[in-house]
C-alpha cells in the first residue's frame, strides 16, 4: 500500500511540474488553459487533469507546425517548449494522408525513449546479445532509428536492414545472421511469411526466429492474425505501442491475447479516456472504452498536455493471468476510422480480424471502399477482398458468402463484397491501409 501511495504521489508531483512547464514555455498551452478557465494551481493531482478539455488534437498539431515553419523557422509546432538548439533527434509520421507530423527529442527525451523501448523489449524476452532483424521503416519513423538506438543501448544486436531494403534483401540477410527476433509491422510479417518460400526456398519457420516484435498498426492483437504469424514463423508474437512522449505498452504471453501492459505509467505518461462524442471523462474501470487522452510526465521538447490523436482504447484493470500487475490497453481503432452503418459502429480492425479467420480462402488483404467522408456510411458497406493464392472464382464466391454471413452475425452489418485475385493490392512494409477513399 505504501508503494502505491508513493507512486500516486510521484505521479501527482510530475503532473504539477508538467502543467507548470507547459504554461511557462508555451503560449499555445497557456492560451488553451486560459480559454478553459484554468491555471496551473488548479491542477494538483492526476485526477485534476480531467478538469481540462482536450488541449491538443491531431489537427491542432498540423496547424501549429505550419505556423511555426512560417513564423519561427522550425517544423516542430508552437507547442515546442524546449529551445530549438536542444532538439537533437527528429522522427515523423509517414505523411501518407498529408504533411507529416514531426516529433522532436531533447537528449533527455531520447534517454526516456531508450529506457521505455528497453522495458518493452525485455518484457517481450529480448536479452543482451540477441540479434534483432529490424524490418520497420528506418526513414524518420518512430519505430526506425529510435528502436535501433534503444536495442543498442540495452545491449542487444540490431541488424538495421529496414523495410526500405525490400522483402528479398531482408529475408536473405535474415538467413545469414539468424536473428532471434524480428521487428516489423504485423502486415509486413505476414508478407514475409508469404514470400519466404518463394525467395528462399524454405518456410519462414526455418529462419530460427523466436520472437516477433510488432507495432505500428492493429494486427498483432487480433487472434487470427496473431495465430497465423506464430504458426508461420514458429515464434511468439508481441504487440507493442509507443515511441514518443513516454508512451510504451507491450503484450505478454497470456493466451488468449489479454491486451498490452502499460509500461510507462509509473514515470512517463498518464492515460485517461473521454467519450468520443461528448468528450466527457470515462472512468478507468475494467472494460472501459473511450478516446485516449495522454499527458506526458517527463517530456521536454513537445510535452503532451491533455492531448489526443483520436485513438480508441479499451482499458482492462482486472488481474492478468500472466501475473504482471497494472492496467492493460487494447487499441480498437481511431475516431477518424470509425464507420457508422445504420447506427452500428464498425472499426476496420474488427473487419480485418474477421477476414483473417478465412485464410487461406482469403489472402487476408482487403479494403473498405468509401465514396464520401465518414463516419456515417450509406448502406451497404462496400468491401474489396482478395481471395487466397490458388483460390478460383468458385472459391471466391464461397469467400464472399462467408464474409457476408460473419459480418451480419458479429458486426450486425450486411456488406457488398467484391472479390479480386490474390496480390491485387500492393503489399506494404509500413502501416497497412484498410480504407480506400474514392472522394
Amino acid at each position: 500500500m505504501a508503494a502505491m501511495d508513493d507512486l500516486a504521489g510521484r505521479r501527482d508531483d510530475l503532473t504539477r511540474k508538467t502543467v507548470a512547464y507547459c504554461w511557462a514555455r508555451s503560449d499555445f498551452y497557456r492560451s488553451r488553459m486560459q480559454a478553459a478557465g484554468a491555471e496551473p494551481g488548479d491542477i494538483q493531482t492526476v485526477s485534476d487533469l480531467e478538469k481540462l478539455p482536450i488541449l491538443l488534437a491531431k489537427d491542432d498539431e498540423r496547424e501549429l507546425q505550419e505556423r511555426s515553419r512560417a513564423e519561427l523557422g522550425h517544423p516542430f509546432g508552437e507547442h515546442l517548449c524546449a529551445a530549438i538548439d536542444d532538439v537533437v533527434a527528429v522522427a515523423s509520421t509517414s505523411g501518407t494522408t498529408g504533411v507529416p507530423t514531426f516529433y522532436a527529442f531533447t537528449p533527455e527525451d531520447v534517454a526516456t525513449t531508450d529506457e521505455l523501448w528497453g522495458r518493452a523489449m525485455r518484457f517481450a524476452g529480448v536479452r543482451p546479445g540477441d540479434t534483432v532483424l529490424h524490418g520497420f521503416g528506418l526513414s524518420m519513423f518512430l519505430a526506425g532509428v529510435p528502436i535501433v538506438r534503444a536495442l543498442e543501448r540495452m545491449g542487444a544486436r540490431p541488424v538495421p536492414v529496414g523495410a526500405e531494403a525490400g522483402s528479398e534483401r531482408l529475408l536473405r540477410i535474415g538467413e545469414l545472421v539468424r536473428p532471434r527476433a524480428l521487428a516489423c509491422t504485423p502486415s509486413y510479417a505476414s508478407y514475409l511469411a508469404e514470400q519466404a518460400p518463394k525467395l528462399l526456398g524454405k518456410p519462414a519457420s526455418e529462419l530460427g526466429i523466436e520472437l516477433i516484435l510488432c507495432a505500428g498498426e492493429p494486427g498483432a492483437g487480433l487472434p487470427e492474425v496473431r495465430s497465423a504469424l506464430q504458426e508461420a514463423f514458429g515464434a511468439k508474437v508481441y504487440d507493442m505501442l509507443g515511441g514518443a512522449h513516454g508512451v510504451m505498452c507491450c503484450s505478454c504471453d497470456a493466451e488468449p491475447y489479454a491486451g498490452m501492459h502499460v509500461l510507462g505509467e509509473d514515470c512517463a505518461v498518464i492515460t485517461q479516456l473521454v467519450d468520443q462524442e461528448t468528450k466527457q471523462p470515462v472512468p478507468l474501470v475494467d472494460g472501459a472504452i473511450g478516446e485516449r487522452v495522454k499527458t506526458s510526465l517527463r517530456w521536454q521538447a513537445q510535452p503532451q498536455l491533455r492531448a489526443s490523436v483520436g485513438d480508441i482504447y479499451q482499458v482492462e484493470t482486472a488481474p492478468c493471468t500472466c501475473g504482471v500487475p497494472g492496467p492493460r490497453v487494447r487499441v480498437l481503432g481511431r475516431t477518424d476510422d470509425l464507420l457508422i452503418v445504420k447506427g452500428v459502429k464498425v472499426y476496420p480492425a474488427a473487419v480485418k480480424n474477421l477476414i483473417a479467420e478465412l485464410i487461406p480462402l482469403a489472402s487476408g488483404t482487403f479494403r473498405i471502399v468509401l465514396d464520401e467522408p465518414g463516419p456515417r456510411v450509406v448502406p451497404p458497406l462496400r468491401l474489396t477482398v482478395e481471395r487466397g493464392e490458388g483460390v478460383d472464382e468458385a472459391g471466391g464466391n464461397q469467400l464472399a458468402k462467408q464474409i457476408e454471413s460473419l459480418m451480419h452475425q458479429r458486426l450486425s452489418v450486411r456488406p457488398e463484397i467484391e472479390i479480386v485475385a490474390c496480390n491485387t493490392f500492393e503489399r506494404v512494409a509500413h502501416k497497412e491501409r484498410l480504407i480506400e477513399r474514392r472522394y
